[in-house]
């Protein structure tokens, strides 16, 4: 008789291209009694892979088909997980794949520990570590969302409890070019959940040997910010205490409005205007939200930010805080304008302290 799975992996695939059969062999590889790989194929037949079914015939891998028409890995991934009936769920990219040694870890760990969430580390295939979510030194068990800067891992790459999807109502968003994970993972970060973390465990390799994935599109920024608009907007994250709030706006301004901006400049030299209003509505949006949240910027990114926050609205501002942005002197890249804020947990300086001790 079959072993009931206790731990289910979904991997969702949309082109017979990918390398699929090696992110299903990273899975089984530590060959763990009650692991079961379910892989979605995404708009397309699963004869598809016919060499791969044939590989993994007497394996504990399940093909699922799924077609509704949208060029996004929600359907897929949500298709997968509602067939799940593992304790324990992940999810998977096809261009992905484990390390030896990942899935033995985390099985071990939780059988020991029961965490709600165990938190995979990230590596890219070149081999340069993720050091993110950026958790507090030798803390790994119970992570706080605010004190381990949580928000920070936007993608749910992590072993979650199946009941949880249903408790915390996880889904991820429909309908969106890209961000359908962020506000699944927020949820499940700010809440009572219990989140575990061994950022020295065997990680999740990020795949470089595709020639593109959906996701990296560049969009424009009305597009681009849709995600976190969204996010923002919910009930639960209003009613979040200030903390809270503010823990979460602060990732969204050096992710999604400061990093999009300066990627944008580096790669093009100058932004369109109205991406610079789009970025701009937003960050005015955030703020109102956490009024806080600019305070432990370094100098020279807060000057980006203000000029975006500023109204009247000035374009011409923005692209020149940014283009400075690089020039500037080490202490503005570093500290912020108030100086007894210098070691905030959320302060350039005091992050980069964290990432020189990683992990």
């Amino acid at each position: 008789m079959p072993i009931a799975p206790t731990i289910d992996v979904v991997i969702a695939v949309h082109d017979p291209s990918r390398p699929v059969t090696r992110a299903v062999r990273s899975v089984l590889h530590d060959a763990v009694a009650g692991v079961r790989v379910l892989v979605v194929c995404h708009g397309i037949a699963s004869a598809a892979f016919e060499v791969a079914r044939a590989e993994f015939a007497d394996a504990p891998v399940e093909w699922l088909e799924f077609s509704d028409g949208v060029p996004s890995p929600t359907g897929p991934f949500m298709h997968g997980l509602r067939s799940a009936s593992a304790d324990y769920v992940a999810i998977m990219g096809s261009d992905d794949f484990l390390e030896p040694g990942a899935v033995e870890a985390s099985a071990r760990l939780l059988e020991a520990d029961a965490p709600d969430a165990l938190i995979l580390p990230l590596r890219h295939q070149g081999g340069e570590m993720l050091r993110n979510p950026l958790a507090r030194k030798g803390r790994v068990r119970s992570l706080d969302a605010v004190r381990d800067r949580l928000a920070y891992r936007s993608a749910p790459l992590a072993f979650l409890r199946r009941g949880l999807l249903d408790e915390l109502s996880l889904e991820l968003t429909p309908g969106l070019a890209s961000g359908e994970d962020l506000e699944f993972s927020a949820r499940l970060w700010f809440s009572d959940a219990r989140v575990d973390f061994h950022p020295a465990a065997p990680s999740y390799v990020i795949g470089a040997d595709a020639e593109a994935r959906v996701t990296t599109t560049p969009r424009p920024a009305e597009i681009e910010l849709e995600a976190v608009r969204r996010l923002i907007g919910r009930d639960w994250v209003r009613a979040s205490a200030s903390a809270a709030r503010n823990s979460l706006v602060i990732k969204l301004l050096r992710i999604h409005v400061l990093g999009a901006v300066l990627r944008r400049i580096e790669g093009a030299g100058a932004v369109p205007d109205g991406d610079l209003a789009a970025y701009g509505e937003f960050t005015r949006a955030a703020t109102a939200l956490a009024p806080r949240a600019m305070r432990p910027f370094a100098r020279a990114d807060r000057r980006i930010l203000d000029s975006l926050a500023a109204v009247p609205f000035d374009a011409g501002s923005v692209l020149a805080a940014a283009r400075a942005h690089g020039g500037a002197g080490r202490f503005d890249q570093l500290l912020p304008r108030n100086p007894l804020l210098a070691f905030d947990r959320e302060g350039t300086l005091r992050r980069f302290l964290r990432y020189r001790t990683w992990p």
